[in-house]
């Protein structure tokens, strides 16, 4: 009986192994059905294809490797197949499991998105989440592409010489290695250091933003006019800033303004009140009024009111100052001092 072409048989066992893995497929739906979770669908629908390329890719490496040395089965052929299937077992291994981190990653990401400033916790844990995800993809595609590097002999000896060079382009990649290196530990500094969470409000480089993303080697800050500014995270180890929703949202704001010494500051305060009670903005904590400076005949009085979180006290700010401005107008128009 004629012994069937090599060709023949690695395609009939790449069939069968993509055949395989469908029927897996199929079998788990059917035993889930009842149960109707969408996260197991969705497991099962994003582990499907990687894992036929890899069942195919991993079962012909063992058919070339049992077969190995047979009539037929000898030559070139083989060994350029066996290493161009090392490429394919690792590259969909890597897919599986970067599908399968991620479809771990939703029912977080739903738990903790959302969040409102108030809930540091939530934010410090959604931050770390994204964070551990996004070292652990990093890690997998590493070790994917170290295992195809150092299995594959002219690959291995490239490497080998590359990482043995010296001189000035050994110099150059290790500078580029070290600022990688140096974003990236800063990247995970940030994350479980609880320095920066997503959401916070900071103040950086003069402009008032929210943290939108954190990856491990650069952060997004979106800025209250929707500009967004992208800095490497090793500024965040490096450079001071303000971050003022670190431990609590609530923040205190200020509205300054001047007056003629003639001003009943008993008044402003009385108004002030009656400017508050009931406003939602304010949150209760905190109404003051001070007299700072008194010179020239003009006095500078400040407001000190409270709000919940830093976009109330911005619009709280806004509303107390055009108000304030109208009564003064409308109550004391003789203590309103002439412009310079």
């Amino acid at each position: 009986m004629p012994t069937p072409a090599p060709w023949l048989i690695i395609t009939l066992v790449a069939i069968a192994c993509a055949l395989a893995v469908s029927a897996a497929k199929l079998a788990t739906t059917r035993l889930l059905l009842r149960h109707r979770s969408a996260n197991a669908s969705r497991l099962i629908g994003k582990a499907l294809r990687p894992a036929q390329l890899m069942a195919v890719t991993g079962g012909l490496q063992i058919l070339l490797s049992a077969q190995h040395g047979q009539q037929g089965w000898g030559g070139d052929w083989n060994a350029v197949l066996s290493q161009s299937l090392l490429f394919g077992t690792a590259a969909s291994g890597a897919w599986l499991l970067s599908n399968l981190l991620s479809v771990a990653k939703e029912p977080i990401h739903r738990r903790w998105d959302g969040l409102e400033q108030d809930d540091v916790e939530g934010r410090r844990r959604r931050t770390q989440m994204v964070i551990l995800y996004r070292l652990a993809s990093v890690i997998v595609w590493t070790v994917a592409i170290g295992l195809v590097l150092f299995n594959i002999p002219a690959l291995r000896e490239v490497c080998i010489s590359m990482l043995g060079a010296a001189g000035v382009a050994g110099i150059i990649a290790g500078l580029a290695a070290q600022t990688m290196l140096q974003n990236l530990f800063a990247g995970i500094m940030l994350a479980f250091g609880d320095a920066l969470r997503l959401d916070d409000v900071v103040v950086i480089e003069g402009e008032l933003g929210t943290i939108e993303e954190i990856t491990l080697t650069y952060l997004v800050v979106r800025i209250w006019d929707d500009r967004r500014m992208v800095l490497p995270t090793s500024y965040f180890t490096q450079h001071p800033y303000v971050n003022w929703t670190r431990d609590t949202p609530e923040v205190l704001g200020s509205v300054v303004f001047d007056a003629g010494l003639a001003l009943p500051v008993a008044e402003v305060r009385e108004e002030l009140s009656r400017f508050l009670d009931g406003n939602p903005l304010w949150d209760g904590r905190k109404a003051s009024v001070a007299v700072l400076d008194a010179t020239g005949g003009v006095i500078r009085v400040r407001l000190l009111v409270s709000a919940a979180n830093p976009g109330d006290q911005w619009d709280l700010r806004c509303e107390l100052r055009e108000h304030m401005a109208a009564w003064l107008a409308k109550e004391h128009p003789d203590c309103i001092p002439e412009p310079s």
